[in-house]
């Protein structure tokens, strides 16, 4: 089909799938004929008066006009797309990083808090079993008797002087 005529371009449009037109659409300003367009999507999807169209068409015109201002300003400060894309993924990492400062502040914040609670319940532990270790180790009464009387009977052997066994019974009677 060639296209000559404003009437073969609206033939055209309308064997278009869907999709198509709706892409058109949302381009609107880059296509060559944006008002045929805008007639074929609202013919199909929305139904808007001529004003309505008209309005669409100076909002699409001045997108276009802002776009090329913008690239206006990048060709006068010879920037090249890549600058921009740079700047951008700059400003993209430069945010991460705050997020990430942000994370790490919050996390050793909390890891703080939690190292006391570990001390503090290990310190509370630790105390604990010591206490259950010495009363382990508390010989009973009954025990250092018996040692003593052993230890007497080292002595009356001869094994033990004088002065050792004074000083065994002494350990063994400051234990009871």
């Amino acid at each position: 089909m060639e296209l000559k005529s404003e009437k073969s371009i609206k033939e055209y449009l309308k064997t278009l799938p869907d999709d198509t037109v709706i892409k058109y659409y949302l381009d609107v300003e880059f296509t060559p004929f944006p008002v045929l367009i805008i007639e074929e999507y609202t013919r199909r999807f929305k139904r808007k008066t001529k004003n309505e169209i008209i309005k669409d068409l100076k909002y699409q015109a001045h997108l276009a006009r802002k776009k090329t201002r913008e690239l206006g300003d990048m060709a006068k400060k010879h920037k090249l797309v890549d600058d921009v894309t740079r700047e951008k993924s700059e400003e993209i990492i430069k945010h991460a990083k705050k997020k990430g400062y942000e994370i790490s502040e919050s996390l050793i914040r909390k890891s703080g808090r939690l190292k006391l609670k570990l001390k503090k319940g290990t310190k509370l532990g630790i105390q604990k079993s010591i206490k259950i270790k010495k009363k382990l180790q508390k010989p009973s009464k009954q025990k250092q008797l018996v040692l003593l009387e052993k230890l007497g009977e080292l002595k009356k052997a001869g094994i033990l002087t004088d002065k050792e066994f004074q000083s065994k019974k002494k350990k063994i009677l400051s234990k009871i």
